[in-house]
């Protein structure tokens, strides 16, 4: 029965999947490739996966990797490093790297129209790389802030600890970033050995996914990546410590409790079962959503029988191919009395039967297949998403497991295993602290189904996914009536009921996915984050709109949450509040910047979350189809999608009729403030705010991309005194705040102070060109491009603009005015503009 039901769902959705055909080929250097065709794409993703990374290092090496992967945008045989940052920015490309276990993948993401020009620079920073000897310093000082960064988090230490024990004699235990030591002791000469040795194209996975012909593409590969020379890959060897895919030698311990302290403010405990090697790809997958929905029932059943005791509960699984673990944590109130809880969950666990139905196995084909979908249409994300099983597994066994056929054996097996053995325990104790430590077609169409309420349809006929975004407007608003977090309580509400065993049947017969709070550390996911608005985005596949849409609009008419729901996810937010490891420092800063330049919220925020019953009362304002704004891309008509909708709800009485947005003011007199943050990194910030014409905004933008370049460059890459930094002009409404903010090691305060008023001159531009002004223009655009490529942040920019501006369109307008930008504008709003009055100095040390 169950065959006969996969086929039925692949027979829907491999056809959606026949427009993006995938090929494999190996050219003569050993260089894999994958090729996927998405011609609905404007862009093509090139994705080079470097099967090395802190798996093949030791405790001399650690962090080899990752340093090398930053030295590799410093310039090669043929460019220098601003030459690679120009061209890149010139093509309108995103080149972009990251660091793993196994690997190292180097993202480039371009127009079709470049994609021969962005597999050249590409290529080049593979293969032609020097790693000037005058840059290495400089790059050590900024992967050096990095770790600082890291540290800086109390789950960055329980993180590590973690994987210290895991993989006790292998490399796996040793982190991604390095440590102060290896880094700091690191010579040029031996990451160049490391280089040489491992960046070899047989020792390297490209994938290709967006716009283009594989026929005439392939020939181009062949020219661009295949004249790279082939070489004998030597894997580091380490007297007591196995590296890459060697089984380590030492023995950790399997049972017992060790002890470790960190910077956290609660007790954390991971408990830790090993899980077998055989069947675990795919018995992995299935064990993983089998948790994600019985492990909320524990906590619930945990909380209620020690509600004294458990502070929060969770659980991941640790996947490689040495060893494969569950770990459970458990983070806690109080110490006192912790075995009897500990004791209580590990019995619970030990009863826990694995194995899913028929129609669950069927479900989790239509899920991951959306996922493959909307992967197809982020290319950035298929490279990331799939860099470690390209490099751990190939490119073969990774696609194997879109298809499926081998779930149901191991879904067999999965039954029959348990939790059954004592678990070795990870226990972390707070540390004292002092104070100090403290393509296709294209239509959109505008209608107004039911007053108050917006309906934005896109029809693009090349994509084979619904998304719909609703957008929920004045959340400060309703917020400051109801309560705190108001909105996110609610939208976990609503994950929770469509998580339920009914909904979520309903749900994947559409193959529909949700999101209803994204997290704020995600790159990109911040466009999403603003006090004035919530949203849930929904995708899933378009075989069924009617269904789906009538579906979503169903639940969303008649959500009411429940008092289960409600404390479920309070609990959640405070957890989640907890685990993110507070930067107080950071945001002191930020409250200190924002009360100079800023003007008040119109709203008062308030302190305390709402109760119960103000979730309700703040769900049937909020949540009111008079209070929406929903915008939905699909295949098919416009008409048909607004034939769908019927909203009667009339606007809330009392809301505001606009949104409301940060306000800059203009200083009537310099402002210089200083404060002693008591951390180990100062907070530094200098800017001052003029009015803006409204006929100046784009080119004003250009500006501050140009001032940006020029900043973080001489700052960061000249200098190496900061790793996250920003700078530029930030236009809101009618003014626009000139301004350099970062951190940095207080020791770089002092002497990067005095330099920031020099930065904002007219000097800065006097040797402008009209290429400079076009490679910024073009790098801004590439970045508007991709952040724009899936369907579901298209939505999102159509109903942000329309609440924003009152103008769908308003997002489209400004980058097409953008593209019109001269040297000459330019200029002139440089010499208009660029003079500081009354600036703001704010140093927290």
């Amino acid at each position: 029965m169950l065959k006969r039901i996969v086929i039925l769902i692949l027979g829907m959705i491999l056809p959606l999947l026949a427009a993006n055909p995938g090929e494999i080929h190996r050219l003569n250097n050993g260089l894999e490739v994958l090729l996927i065709e998405n011609q609905a794409l404007p862009m093509v993703g090139m994705n080079m996966v470097v099967k090395t990374g802190s798996a093949y290092e030791t405790f001399a090496t650690s962090g080899m990797s990752h340093m090398l992967e930053h030295l590799l945008f410093n310039g090669t045989t043929t460019r220098s490093q601003r030459e690679l940052y120009n061209d890149s920015d010139r093509i309108g490309g995103y080149n972009n790297a990251n660091t793993g276990r196994y690997y190292t993948n180097f993202m480039m993401v371009v127009p079709a129209e470049q994609v021969l020009a962005g597999m050249d620079i590409q290529a080049d920073m593979l293969f032609n790389s020097i790693l000037p000897p005058e840059k290495f310093e400089k790059e050590k000082g900024i992967v050096l802030e990095e770790i600082g960064t890291a540290l800086g988090k109390p789950t960055t230490q329980l993180e590590y600890d973690l994987s210290s024990l895991l993989y006790a004699g292998h490399s796996l235990s040793l982190p991604t970033l390095g440590t102060y030591t290896t880094i700091e002791k690191m010579g040029r000469d031996d990451v160049w050995e490391y280089y040489r040795n491992h960046y070899r194209p047989n020792n390297m996975i490209l994938s290709v996914i967006g716009n283009f012909s594989s026929d005439t593409l392939l020939a181009h590969i062949q020219d661009i990546y295949g004249s790279a020379a082939p070489a004998n890959v030597a894997q580091a060897a380490s007297r007591g410590m196995a590296t890459g895919f060697q089984i380590p030698q030492e023995q950790r311990p399997t049972v017992g409790t060790q002890h470790r302290s960190y910077g956290g403010d609660n007790s954390v405990i991971h408990l830790i079962y090993d899980l077998p090697s055989e069947n675990v790809d795919r018995a992995v997958i299935i064990l993983d959503e089998l948790l994600e929905a019985s492990i909320p029932a524990l906590k619930e059943e945990s909380r209620q029988a020690f509600p004294d005791l458990l502070k929060a509960l969770d659980y991941a699984i640790h996947q490689s191919p040495i060893s494969n673990h569950l770990t459970v944590k458990i983070s806690l109130h109080r110490e006192d009395g912790y075995e009897r809880l500990r004791e209580f969950i590990e019995e619970e666990l030990s009863d826990m039967r694995f194995g899913m139905s028929e129609e669950q196995l069927v479900a989790l084909v239509a899920r991951r297949q959306t996922k493959f979908l909307q992967n197809l249409e982020k290319p950035h994300m298929f490279g990331i998403y799939y860099a470690a099983d390209f490099a751990e597994h190939g490119i073969d066994a990774t696609l194997d497991l879109l298809l499926e056929d081998e779930f149901e054996e191991a879904n067999r097996w999965l039954k029959r295993q348990r939790l059954k053995t004592t678990p070795l325990v990870l226990m972390h104790h707070p540390q004292k602290r002092t104070g100090a430590q403290v393509a296709g077609e294209i239509m959109t169409e505008l209608s107004t189904p039911g007053p108050g309420f917006t309906l934005i349809v896109r029809q693009n006929t090349a994509s084979q996914l619904l998304a719909v975004h609703l957008l929920f407007k004045h959340k400060a608003f309703f917020e400051s009536k109801y309560g705190k977090d108001a909105a996110q309580i609610l939208h976990d509400c609503f994950g929770q009921r469509m998580k339920s065993p009914a909904n979520q049947s309903a749900s994947e017969r559409y193959g529909l996915t949700y999101t209803v709070n994204d997290n704020p550390f995600i790159p990109m996911d911040n466009i999403y984050l603003h006090p004035d608005f919530g949203y849930i985005r929904v995708e899933g596949l378009a075989t069924d709109l009617s269904g789906a849409l009538g579906f979503l609009q169903t639940q969303m008419s008649s959500f009411i949450p429940s008092r289960e729901e409600y404390d479920q996810a309070l609990n959640g937010l405070q957890h989640g509040m907890h685990q993110m490891g507070r930067n107080k420092a950071g945001e002191r800063f930020a409250n200190m910047v924002d009360s100079v330049l800023y003007m008040p919220e119109p709203h008062t925020p308030p302190t305390n979350p709402p109760s119960y019953e103000s979730l309700l009362s703040f769900s049937q304002e909020y949540f009111s189809d008079g209070n929406q704004i929903v915008s939905v891309v699909s295949p098919v008509d416009p008409a048909v999608i607004k034939s769908i909708y019927n909203a009667q709800a009339q606007p809330v009485s009392g809301s505001p009729e606009q949104a409301w947005d940060k306000r800059l003011v203009l200083p009537d007199k310099p402002v210089s403030i200083e404060a002693d943050g008591g951390g180990e990194r100062s907070h530094l910030f200098w800017g001052f705010v003029k009015e803006i014409a409204p006929g100046d905004k784009a080119a004003v933008k250009a500006l501050s991309l140009v001032l940006r370049d020029k900043i973080v460059f001489d700052v960061r890459e000249v200098q190496g005194m900061a790793y996250g930094m920003s700078a530029g002009v930030n236009i809101v409404d009618d003014k626009g705040l000139f301004y350099i903010r970062l951190g940095t090691r207080p020791q770089n305060a002092d002497p990067l102070i005095p330099q920031f008023p020099g930065y904002f001159q007219v000097s800065m531009v006097s040797e402008l060109t009209e290429a400079d002004v076009q490679k910024a223009v073009n790098m801004y655009l590439g970045r508007m491009m991709f952040r724009r490529l899936s369907s579901i942040n298209q939505a999102y920019y159509l109903g942000h603009s329309q609440y924003f501006e009152g103008n769908m369109n308003a997002d489209d307008s400004f980058l097409d005015g953008l593209k019109a930008v001269t040297i000459t504008d330019v200029q002139r709003v440089a010499a208009k503009y660029l003079q500081a009055e009354n600036p703001v100095q704010i140093v927290l040390r």
